[in-house]
């Protein structure tokens, strides 16, 4: 029998999952992340951990499937990098599912709280899991029609179902903090790698009721064989020339970034890349901190490297005009050639000649959709919220001179803090400087109105002798100019700032009666048509007796009745926009990547595939979303971080990598 065969039947010893699938997986990735690979996400391998968590401690009133020759009902799983296939029996699918999606008991939130399941977007056998704005999630192989009989099978329990909701249900966040808090890493870790390895435990499941489960366990008859080695793949690296632009040339997406960490992660899977950027002092010269580096010569941007893989780089003058002999030279002697095509004054006019692209877009968040706030704290609760609010905005516009100085000395210190948090730099400005120090008192603007003026809040994860300190040290450098510059309030602001200011955040003070009264008399009549009647006269009194930190000290119990909803704006219309600003090149598959998307809206894996849809039915081969991943130049280790695995940051390259070869695979041959 072959390495390739055996290597095979051994994947399928650890899984359970059928040969078809063992043998792509070899096909794809061989052994450079491990036969059976653990997850580098910490989200997805925490959403693993929960689940196969629930199902070996389920709830009392629905039992998790107990079928002989499973696990929990599964017949096997498929893990890749970061993404998880799950083989359900066919005969358990129902209880399997009404086991691991939320349901409502007697005694709380059974199930994986907040999951939900989908329609695959391309596969009509199979079930999408996630939580609604995180991006972990799972496959398993059912079809949608399942899950209504999961719904009659929990149905039947006199239990209430809650994945037909879109949205998180009241508890749900909390149920899930509560799970996953009970979890440390050590122990996710095992408890994800426990459902990757399915196929050991077929035969017998552990009793993991009581206990985790424990590394030898997880072994398996050959822990050495399944380790990750330079075996490349049985089918061979992804090959060709894969482009790397932005959606309308413009900068400032981090094309040169992304293309560095997808060459390193197709060279960490023993391909030999080619990484060809422009003549560019914000491309490879600054990542490579080099300033001799010449046009038109090779590289080797990791010589240290283990195995087959390599990365060589070149830099290309956007003018030259043997630039195109360049690049397909580069795509013969090499297994993948990634082309930083940038911005316009790079490589754009280069990307037509690859044989696939990745196409950095932005997109307006108001076009991707928002997130909602739902308060489900009780009203008494709510309004004193809101009149500190109140309050503390009418302090902040309070105009007589004396006010106004607190305010702009409050203002700029939060930015002094947040500076000597970032750099410990103590000065405030340059004081040998006059140009400097003119610039930094003439921001103090008394006639400004605002109407929008927020309270401003100091960070809430100093140590207080240490902000303290901070304070005396920003008015002792401040006392000279501007005893100066404000000889009528400068003693009289600078005998009470400090105290002020350690009190910023508090809704109410000593001297404050007469601006209680003036915020609840102005207050009244939105409360009571907000609140009632009956709320406001029994706790508006209460609220105005409070000092300031009874104030906001008595909101902190209710905070986790706050919580954040999801909802995405129409998939059609968000496909329409990223196909309306998009500036691809012609006849080349592509993937749309969307960066600086910063919020839980990126991470919901039921909407991008909805979008996905809709982009493939216009000839879109896939859509990612980016998180801000640092550039090469600034982390301490350069390049060498391209090819070690480390949370998200891996878990990202490894995903653009699997795009990108798949593109390339699926592209058809000119």
């Amino acid at each position: 029998m072959s390495r390739d065969s055996n290597n095979v039947l051994l994947r399928q010893q650890y899984t359970g999952e059928p040969r078809q699938a063992a043998h792509a997986f070899y096909q794809a990735r061989g052994l450079y992340f491990g036969l059976v690979p653990d997850t580098t996400d910490p989200a997805q391998q925490l959403l693993e951990a929960v689940l196969v968590r629930t199902l070996a401690r389920p709830h009392p009133q629905i039992p998790a499937p107990a079928a002989a020759g499973t696990f929990f009902g599964l017949r096997g799983v498929s893990p890749d990098l970061d993404t998880l296939v799950l083989w359900p029996h066919p005969d358990h699918l129902p209880q399997l599912l009404g086991c691991i999606l939320p349901v409502r008991t007697d005694s709380g939130i059974a199930g994986v709280p907040g999951l939900r399941a989908r329609r695959h977007p391309s596969r009509t056998d199979t079930l999408l899991l996630a939580r609604p704005g995180h991006r972990a999630h799972l496959t398993l192989r059912a079809r949608p029609a399942t899950l209504q009989q999961a719904e009659d099978h929990i149905l039947a329990a006199s239990l209430e179902p809650l994945w037909s909701a879109r949205t998180p249900q009241p508890g749900e966040r909390q149920a899930w903090d509560r799970l996953a808090g009970t979890l440390p890493p050590e122990e996710t870790a095992l408890w994800s790698r426990a459902l990757r390895r399915a196929g050991l435990h077929t035969t017998q499941t552990p009793d993991w009721s009581r206990t985790a489960p424990e590394p030898g366990q997880l072994d398996g008859p050959k822990p050495q064989r399944i380790a990750a080695r330079p075996v490349g793949p049985a089918g061979g690296p992804a090959r060709g020339i894969i482009a790397v632009t932005s959606s309308r040339g413009q900068g400032g997406l981090g094309c040169t970034t992304t293309a560095l960490t997808i060459a390193g992660a197709l060279a960490r899977t023993g391909a030999t890349v080619a990484f060809l950027g422009a003549d560019d002092p914000n491309g490879l010269h600054r990542t490579l901190g080099s300033a001799t580096l010449q046009p038109g010569q090779w590289h080797d941007l990791l010589p240290d490297l283990p195995g087959p893989g390599a990365l060589r780089g070149m830099i290309l003058s956007p003018s030259a005009p043997d630039a195109p002999a360049l690049l397909a030279d580069a795509a013969r002697r090499h297994d993948t050639v990634v082309l930083d095509a940038g911005n316009v004054y790079q490589l754009r006019h280069l990307a037509g000649q690859a044989d696939a692209a990745v196409v950095l877009t932005d997109l307006d968040p108001e076009v991707w959709g928002r997130t909602e706030i739902l308060d489900r704290r009780p009203a008494w609760v709510q309004m004193w919220d809101w009149l500190n609010t109140r309050y503390l905005t009418a302090r902040a516009r309070a105009r007589d001179p004396h006010s106004q100085l607190l305010g702009f000395l409050d203002e700029t210190f939060e930015t002094y803090v947040w500076n000597r948090l970032s750099d410990d730099n103590p000065d405030v400005y340059d004081a040998d400087d006059p140009a400097d120090t003119a610039a930094w008192w003439d921001d103090f603007q008394p006639d400004f109105e605002d109407e929008d003026d927020e309270p401003l809040l100091m960070p809430q994860d100093i140590d207080a002798e240490v902000l303290d300190l901070w304070r005396q040290g920003f008015l002792a450098f401040l006392a000279r100019e501007g005893a100066a510059r404000h000889p009528d309030t400068w003693d009289a602001v600078a005998a009470v700032w400090i105290d002020h200011n350690r009190n910023l955040d508090l809704p109410g003070g000593e001297d404050d009666e007469a601006l209680t009264d003036t915020v609840l008399r102005e207050a009244a009549p939105a409360a009571t048509a907000r609140w009632g009647e009956q709320t406001w006269q029994e706790h508006h009194p209460r609220w105005a007796a409070a000092d300031g930190r009874t104030r906001k000290d008595s909101l902190a119990p209710w905070r986790h009745l706050i919580e954040e909803t999801i909802q995405p704006a129409d998939p059609a219309a968000t496909a329409r926009f990223l196909l309306a600003h998009l500036d691809a090149p012609e006849d080349t598959p592509i993937a749309v990547a969307i960066a600086h998307v910063d919020n839980t809206l990126a991470d919901e894996q039921h909407h991008l595939a909805d979008i996905r849809d809709a982009l493939r039915a216009e000839g879109i081969g896939a859509l990612t979303v980016l998180p801000d991943l640092p550039a090469p130049a600034e982390r301490e280790d350069e390049l060498q971080a391209l090819t070690h695995p480390s949370a998200q940051e891996a878990a990202a390259a490894n995903h653009l990598a699997l795009v990108v070869a798949d593109l390339l695979a699926t592209r058809t041959p000119s």
